[in-house]
């Protein structure tokens, strides 16, 4: 109800208030909206940006940052590693693998399948295969490929003993024997994460879902 001056007309006055007060009232709302819009794009951002990171830690041991046994080394050869420093050098490799990863980490599952897979078949001795084995596994375990992304992860578990890709391959073996109902293989599987790699990144997530097949 407008406000009335004496003379029972509107006050003019008390509605510039009102008005003011609405406009005040809605800026606030859309300076909420725009902070709840920024924290958004930061969060998909983030999510970016943790691909990116852990990506490129990768990339600097694989180009000479690691240790004799770690994630350069196939065959604990010297000349093994040179070879696989030297494949680390080439840009187009690298440009080849950095284009899979992209459409992996934007949610392009399927053209980040076809991706690792082409990069795979052009480069089966990179220093980049292991990771790319890997993440083609991730790939169609997203897409619940179970079989192509079990063949994946074996790969690298059975191909690339020395790589630091080992104990989240043998950890998403665990998982996706858990999903199918092979529990018993499940429980070896996640098992042997724990005991061989206690204290690699997936050992806790190893026994939490340990933990759920005793339960």
């Amino acid at each position: 109800m407008l406000a009335q001056n004496n003379s029972g007309g509107p006050n003019l006055f008390s509605l510039f208030q009102d008005i003011q007060r609405l406009q005040s009232e809605v800026r606030d709302l859309q300076g909420q909206v725009d902070t709840l819009q920024y924290k958004l794009r930061q969060n998909e951002q983030g999510q970016r940006d943790l691909y990116e990171n852990l990506d490129k830690r990768l990339n600097a041991l694989e180009n000479g940052g690691g240790t004799p046994g770690g994630a350069g080394m196939r065959d604990g050869s010297s000349t093994q590693q040179n070879d696989d420093y030297a494949n680390s050098q080439d840009p187009e490799v690298e440009k080849q693998y950095s284009a899979a990863f992209d459409q992996l980490k934007n949610g392009n599952y399927d053209a980040a399948i076809g991706a690792f897979k082409g990069f795979l078949q052009q480069n089966p001795e990179s220093s980049f295969t292991d990771n790319a084995w890997y993440w083609l596994g991730e790939a169609n375990y997203v897409k619940r490929n179970y079989d192509a992304s079990l063949e994946a992860f074996q790969t690298v578990v059975n191909r690339f003993r020395a790589s630091d890709k080992v104990p989240g391959s043998l950890y998403k073996i665990g998982v996706i024997q858990d999903e199918r109902g092979e529990v018993d293989n499940a429980y070896g599987t996640l098992k042997r994460v724990v005991d061989q790699y206690p204290d690699s990144s997936v050992a806790e997530m190893a026994r939490k879902r340990l933990q759920g097949l005793d339960g």
